[in-house]
Formats: structure tokens, sequence, C-alpha cells
């Protein structure tokens, strides 16, 4: 490696440091001058793509492990912060293993699970009018509702896969919704991590 290539390595490093802090502090200041809320979600990506673009400039000087893994440690940050939204939503309560719940009578409005699995069963209850939620923090939640009912979905994961009346979405916060004509029933699900599935039966 010639003595020019050195210099390089050697400067990228703080070269991307000061980008780095360039653009926390432009963010910060438009969050602390302008009024307007810079989450994390913005911030994150902003210093990762950053990187990416440091890594292309000195792909031909080296390897630059340490940015490389600064790299690999903002894409696991920015994949925790795209999916933490729906994980702080979903309350980890309730119990551990498998849970079938069948109402017959009114339908309670909320039903959650901590870890496992969880069928809610709606085919033979009384549906209120106020939104019925159900969650499971780790795990798998199915969801049965009447055939020919009209109601309005909204289904949620952080990290996982939905199926949504054969309608299927899976990766970081994947979320689905479906709403029938003149819906009087609206139902929110939601797993923190694992499949959620909504079906007629």
């Amino acid at each position: 490696m010639t003595a020019t290539s050195d210099r390089r390595t050697l400067r990228l490093g703080p070269l991307v440091t000061g980008a780095l802090l360039v653009v926390i502090g432009i963010l910060w200041l438009v969050d602390a001058v302008g009024g307007v809320d810079v989450p994390w979600a913005v911030l994150l990506p902003s210093a990762l793509i950053v990187v990416g673009v440091a890594l292309v400039y000195g792909s031909r000087t080296g390897h630059h492990r340490g940015l490389i893994t600064l790299g690999t440690f903002l894409t696991a940050a920015v994949v925790l912060v795209s999916a933490v939204d729906v994980f702080i939503d979903v309350p980890l309560t309730g119990g551990v293993g498998e849970e079938s719940q069948h109402p017959t009578g009114l339908a309670a409005t909320e039903y959650h699970w901590a870890i496992g699995t969880m069928t809610v069963d709606l085919t033979d209850a009384t549906l209120p009018s106020e939104p019925i939620e159900a969650t499971v923090g780790l795990g798998q939640l199915v969801v049965i509702v009447p055939i020919g009912l009209a109601i309005d979905v909204t289904a949620e994961a952080g990290i996982g896969e939905i199926n949504l009346f054969d309608r299927t979405a899976s990766g970081i916060s994947p979320d689905l919704a479906a709403a029938d004509e003149g819906a009087t029933v609206h139902l929110v699900v939601k797993v923190g991590m694992g499949r959620v599935e909504v079906r007629r039966g």
C-alpha cells in the first residue's frame, strides 16, 4: 500500500466521525430551533448513510474494519428502532404457552398474551361496538371472525409476518388493513415478534 493510501486510510475514520457529528448537530439544531421533532428513526438512518458513503469512497484504500463494525451496529439499531413502536405498544401481559379464547356471550374488548400462541375465536360471540384489541408479545396470534361480518381490521407486527384474509406482509414493522363497507366492528391485532393471522371461520 502506498504512502498516499496509508494517509487516506488514516484520515477516513476522523472524516466519518466529523461527518456524523455534523449530521447529528444539524438534526438536533432543527429539533431545538425549528420545533420539529427529529426521532431516532431519522437520526440513525442518516448516520448509516454517512458510514455507507464513506465505505464506498474508501473501498480502494483498505478494509476499514472499524467502519464496517460501526455500520453493522447502526444497521441493527435501525432495524430495532423501526420495530420499537410496535414493540412498545404490545404489552407483555397474560401468560406463557398456548391460550384459546372462544367467547359465546359479549366478547371482551381486550385479549393479551405474553409469550406463545393465542387463538381468539369470535365466531359465536356478540361483538361490541368498541374496538377489540388482541396482542401477543412474542409468538403467534390467530383471530377468527364470523363469515359475512362487516369488519374493519388493522394488523401490525414489530418483526414478523401478517396474514390478513389471505393477504400477507412480512419483515420489519409490517402492517395491513382491511375495511368492509358499513363495518361496525373494529379489530386491532398486534404481535411484537412473530406471526399474526386473521381469518374468517
